[in-house]
């Protein structure tokens, strides 16, 4: 697994996350995106230490490898409401 920080996100989904007046907060190690008129997204570390480690999103706990694809799927669940 790639190790991630801030700057290690792309312009390209800078773009984005502006483009769909999403907000990303943090608190301690969950990731929020809140969009007015949508469901906040939770993003959660999942399997720390292990093989598996990744991130979850949401309720449901979808798996995703790095926080960057978390939050283009999280975006996108809510754009489909």
């Amino acid at each position: 697994m790639q190790s991630e920080n801030s700057t290690a996100i792309q312009s390209d989904l800078l773009e984005k996350v502006w483009a769909s007046n999403t907000s990303i907060r943090t608190k301690i190690t969950t990731v929020r995106l809140e969009k007015a008129g949508s469901t906040t997204i939770a993003i959660k570390p999942r399997d720390i230490g292990t093989d598996t480690q990744g991130w979850s999103i949401g309720e449901k706990e979808i798996p995703c490898d790095t926080l960057e694809t978390a939050i283009i799927v999280g975006m996108e669940m809510q754009a489909r409401g």
